[in-house]
């Protein structure tokens, strides 16, 4: 019987010393690559959808924009914000499902639904008006009130779903699709109208800033929250029940999507958790017991090599089928989770815990920078991207020259200065000669080549993060990976342990 062929491309494991060959390497890459973005937009799905359809696009071009590489070729503001503007406006055209309201709370996404289009226009608005205090130059001056509207009835609906749900009902919370994904779009939006240099100059813009923090205040984050909590608890308890009669512990909070409970960050526990996490304290800290317990869980379901299953454990031989290691399932989307666990964490900290959290970290970046270099592709959901990212986020908070300051331990040491950054940047590297690889065979090209999750268009954003490592100053740290539409949220009043 033949083998089944490996989900990833083998490399040396020996990452570079002098980082200036692959910074070139990845300048030159990235230049050309947002232009053929740029150039194969048409070809991008006709969705609003920011996973694979043409809205992904333009948050790559908010997210480069945003990276301060304006010395490389076509990647200053000037250049890329138009372009996320004209794609925005292309993708209000899609009718009917362009600013639609989600048809429930497990269809209310950012980046599966009309919430991140809508999520999207509201930020580029809030942008213009901390650029010129107005609104009402904006290019979405028309479309601002039907987004904050889509927004209020996505979360309204889900509320009132919840009330008419059986007690048995514990789906729906995942990111790709569901509240956790919702969850991320209020969060985003908060994180931004937090910014001190937002000045209202008319009323217009006032009344814009007003109903953007109320759909996104700390009381509807805490409704969200609750919604995603309960869910979990009632989760928890089937799987108990499931689970009664095998040697099997079971977790204060777990969550099912199409009947199955999965671990990683597209579909399950893991993304749901990292994104509560992201919450403000007070919205979070009466759930941090049943959090931390259930992360101390997820810990415990990681194997020797490093990597987490795909779903939880059943009790029952589940086959030899190769486990994954990417963003949905898999040590990748894991490890943005810890990572996001170990911000959180003070001096006081469990010291257990702590010391448990900081070894399936390691062992799970070791994993993904054997395994990163993945054969489906470049993107961020199951592609080199998203393995990028994960170790950018270990690299911020384990390497000593790159420590972040928002980090409340300094207990998280690491051997080399920057151990972790030399392997993201070397799988950064590797991903420039990504044709090679396809001409090959050695790495197919996905359906949507040039979208932001599947394509092109993350590997973009992937080398810019790192890009933006290799020029800060030593030891100025990065508050996030910044993993678009995912790891992106900013903050200062994250919950503590």
């Amino acid at each position: 019987m033949p083998s089944q062929p490996l989900r990833y491309i083998r490399h040396t494991n020996s990452p570079p010393s002098d980082f200036q060959p692959a910074r070139r390497d990845i300048e030159t890459a990235l230049s050309a690559e947002v232009k053929h973005v740029q150039d194969h937009v048409s070809k991008i799905r006709k969705t609003g959808s920011v996973y694979v359809g043409i809205t992904g696009a333009a948050l790559m071009a908010q997210h480069l924009a945003n990276a301060q590489l304006e010395r490389l070729a076509g990647l200053s503001p000037a250049e890329l914000l138009p372009f996320a503007d004209f794609r925005l406006t292309h993708a209000l055209s899609f009718s009917p499902t362009s600013l639609s309201n989600p048809s429930a709370g497990s269809h209310s996404s950012f980046l599966e639904t009309a919430v991140g289009i809508a999520t999207l226009i509201l930020m580029r608005a809030i942008e213009h008006v901390i650029a010129t205090g107005s609104v009402s130059t904006s290019t979405f001056n028309d479309s601002w009130s039907a987004c904050i509207q889509l927004l209020t009835s996505a979360a309204s609906m889900t509320l009132s779903e919840d009330r008419r749900q059986d007690d048995g009902d514990d789906s729906g919370c995942e990111v790709l699709y569901g509240r956790a994904g919702l969850l991320y779009a209020l969060l985003r939006l908060r994180s931004l109208t937090k910014r001190e240099d937002i000045n209202a100059a008319d009323a217009e813009t006032a009344e814009l800033l007003s109903k953007i923090r109320a759909i996104c205040s700390e009381y509807q984050l805490q409704l969200l929250a609750q919604s995603i909590i309960i869910r979990g608890q009632r989760g928890a308890a089937m799987y108990q029940q499931d689970m009664a009669g095998t040697a099997y512990p079971t977790p204060p909070l777990m969550w099912s999507w199409h009947g199955k409970r999965y671990l990683g960050a597209a579909h399950g526990l893991a993304g749901i958790l990292h994104m509560l996490l992201l919450c403000p304290e007070d919205v979070i800290l009466p759930y941090m017991d049943s959090i931390l317990l259930t992360v101390e869980w997820l810990i415990g379901c990681q194997d020797i090599e490093g990597n987490w299953p795909a779903a939880a454990p059943t009790g029952h031989p589940t086959g030899t089928t190769k486990e994954l290691v990417q963003w949905c399932h898999g040590a990748t989307g894991v490890i943005l989770l810890l990572c996001t666990v170990l911000r959180c964490a003070t001096t006081n900290s469990a010291t257990p815990l702590l010391g448990k959290v900081i070894g399936a970290v390691q062992a799970g970046a070791s994993l993904v920078y054997r395994h990163g270099l993945l054969s489906k592709g470049v993107g961020l959901c199951h592609g080199v991207g998203g393995s990028v990212f994960a170790l950018l986020a270990v690299s911020d908070l384990l390497d000593p020259a790159r420590k972040a300051i928002k980090t409340k331990t300094n207990a998280i040491p690491s051997k080399e200065t920057n151990y972790y950054l030399s392997r993201a940047v070397h799988l950064a590297q590797l991903a420039t000669t990504h044709e090679s690889y396809v001409a090959r065979g050695d790495m197919r090209v996905p359906d949507h080549p040039w979208s932001l999750y599947e394509g092109m268009a993350g590997m973009c954003c992937a080398w810019a993060e790192v890009l933006r490592r290799l020029t800060l100053p030593e030891g100025r740290p990065c508050e996030r990976s910044y993993m678009p539409g995912f790891d992106d949220v900013n903050g200062d009043t994250w919950a503590s342990w």
